[in-house]
């Protein structure tokens, strides 16, 4: 990819001012801060898919103005569109003792051989104590960057994919709401029906006759996530529910697996980080597992501690049982000595 341009600006709506810091004249530090950035945003999972909610906003407005190479007057347009929007912001939540966290704005545009690639970034500052002069000063962080992002790829004029970025625990409104002036493409509720639907079909039920102890396990994970949790993020839920798995069978393919996961929300039109929906999870929470011919167990919802709730056990003999912590069925079951 070919980096036709950058521009860092300084965003301060306490003081109401925009400073434009030039990046090519800089230290090499922050040329690398601001290509690491740049690679981060374009290979990070964490993202969902927007649409403009219409053609004639202002940030789509200097898009048009960095396809036309009038680079300088787009970057100009939507940090002065910032200042003005996190200005607004904070005047709504003063009340709430809330601060908006200053910032600087880095944009870029870079081109291959089809598509026209606009990255709009906000990387908040953090206060440090610097170790010469023990002084306290802000500025960017190098390790743990905090960050909002809006990708945008562009052919022949037009949007054909727009992805928002957050680091931080949940989507910030404001951002992608308020200032880029977007609307969501799929709805939570999608989001979350497609999500367990595609799970089931695609990553649960293939391994459910070769593997049944690992995708009981997994599958009440997956479950619990999604009960547990708000907000789905799928590096997250990969993480908690299949890198941190130890299989029961050693034959087990978890790295096949945890490929195939990530690959779902791009295949199957859903996004990587939404609002879990809690009432979709009603209706795929349960798990029918066939004991006998006549008999059926029915895991109908996430099982906290199943290892203990439910055993595996075998006889001298050879004999199969599975045993069941409950009072409930103690009670219907007990037999006289």
């Amino acid at each position: 990819m070919n980096i036709k341009f950058t521009s860092l600006h300084q965003v301060d709506h306490n003081l109401k001012e925009i400073r434009n810091i030039d990046v090519n004249n800089q230290s090499d530090d922050l040329k690398n801060y601001t290509n690491r950035l740049i690679d981060e945003i374009t290979k990070s999972n964490n993202k969902r898919n927007f649409e403009f909610k219409s053609d004639t906003t202002e940030v789509r407005n200097a898009i048009d103005k960095f396809l036309d190479a009038e680079y300088e007057t787009g970057a100009k347009i939507n940090a002065d569109r910032l200042l003005n929007i996190e200005i607004e912001a904070q005047e709504k939540i003063d009340h709430l003792n809330i601060k908006i966290q200053k910032g600087s704005l880095f944009q870029a545009v870079i081109k291959n051989n089809i598509e026209t690639y606009v990255i709009i970034s906000k990387a908040d500052h953090n206060q440090f104590l610097d170790e010469v002069d023990f002084t306290l000063k802000t500025g960017l962080p190098w390790e743990k960057r905090i960050f909002k992002a809006f990708l945008v790829k562009m052919a022949n004029g037009q949007p054909t994919e727009i992805f928002v970025y957050d680091t931080t625990n949940r989507m910030a409104r404001y951002w992608w709401d308020n200032y880029l002036e977007l609307k969501e493409k799929y709805t939570d509720t999608h989001n979350t029906k497609t999500s367990l639907n595609v799970l089931d079909s695609k990553i649960f039920n293939p391994i459910k006759k070769k593997f049944p102890s690992d995708h009981t396990i997994i599958r009440n994970s997956a479950i619990g996530y999604f009960r547990n949790n708000t907000e789905f993020e799928l590096n997250e839920f990969v993480n908690q529910t299949l890198e941190n798995y130890t299989p029961i069978n050693p034959d087990f393919p978890i790295e096949k697996i945890v490929t195939k996961t990530k690959e779902l929300p791009e295949k199957w039109k859903f996004d990587a980080r939404f609002n879990i929906q809690k009432k979709e999870i009603n209706k795929k929470q349960s798990n029918r597992i066939p004991l006998t011919e006549k008999i059926e167990l029915i895991l109908k919802d996430y099982i906290i501690d199943l290892d203990n709730v439910i055993e595996a056990e075998k006889d001298a003999e050879g004999v199969k049982y599975i045993k069941i912590k409950t009072d409930v069925g103690y009670e219907r079951f007990k037999r006289n000595n």
